[in-house]
């Protein structure tokens, strides 16, 4: 990016042997580094939770949040050994916040009454909800509405990657209709998920049906946790300054538990 802006990444597979994300302690670290250096400044860490293989609590997951902060500030990131002690390190100034991302099922509204489910931040006013990757489940929208009665908002995670979703978007532009957001994965935008998912991030960009760019990274590598590629792109299409926001103001708004102001949905007719 040609100028610096500190970012704020809402959804990374960043706490270590909780999912299918970070497998070690040192690998967190080490993607927190990779993220810093792209600009990052704040990360919530969303591991899966309800989808069938994991059941990561409120507790669990406050627990894990607690332990890669202080291995932040004990160790920082900027030596390729995280064991390294580096007191003084600029990394300290990297957050770690919890959140979880949320499978959508018919445990989810009974769990996140009994106060098992992780909102982001654990503010209580914002929460990631996952779609299975084939459909939407028919009664999402009875679920979202129940939420919104509670006063927590869903921020929708990935829906570009959402089979239905990309086959017909009218049912999703209601859900952002009915007060819903969407969170955009960074790598669906730059291709690196493959042109089918790239072509329908950018029809939903276009239709202003996504607010959030994160890296929803799972390692190192192959899933690495930087966004400022994709925030490039996004400026291509919705102009460099609503991209921006998308990982400045808008995230920083959720974490502050404020409603975003972000632009109308544009309809597909």
């Amino acid at each position: 990016m040609e100028e610096t802006i500190e970012m704020i990444d809402l959804h990374a597979h960043i706490l270590p042997q909780l999912d299918d994300g970070a497998e070690t302690l040192e690998e967190s670290i080490q993607m927190c580094w990779i993220s810093y250096q792209d600009g990052v400044r704040i990360m919530v860490a969303t591991p899966h939770t309800l989808n069938g293989l994991y059941q990561n609590d409120r507790s669990t997951i406050l627990s894990k949040v607690q332990e890669i902060n202080e291995a932040i500030k004990k160790f920082g990131v900027q030596n390729p050994d995280p064991m390294v002690q580096r007191p003084n390190d600029p990394m300290t100034k990297f957050k770690v916040l919890p959140g979880a991302d949320v499978h959508l099922c018919e445990a989810t509204l009974r769990q996140v009454d009994q106060g098992q489910v992780m909102t982001i931040g654990d503010g209580g006013k914002y929460i990631m909800i996952e779609f299975p990757f084939q459909g939407i489940p028919f009664h999402a929208e009875e679920v979202l509405f129940q939420l919104m009665a509670r006063e927590i908002v869903p921020i929708i995670t990935h829906p570009e990657r959402n089979l239905e979703i990309g086959q017909r978007p009218e049912r999703y532009f209601e859900m952002i209709r009915m007060g819903c957001l969407g969170q955009l994965t960074a790598m669906s935008l730059t291709g690196e998920l493959g042109p089918g998912i790239r072509r329908i991030a950018e029809k939903l960009l276009t239709h202003r049906l996504l607010h959030f760019i994160a890296s929803d990274a799972h390692s190192v590598n192959g899933r690495p946790p930087v966004l400022s590629h994709a925030v490039r792109e996004a400026g291509k299409i919705v102009g460099n300054e609503e991209a921006r926001r998308m990982v400045t103001e808008y995230p920083q708004a959720i974490l502050e538990g404020r409603k975003p102001d972000v632009p109308d949905p544009i309809p597909f007719h």
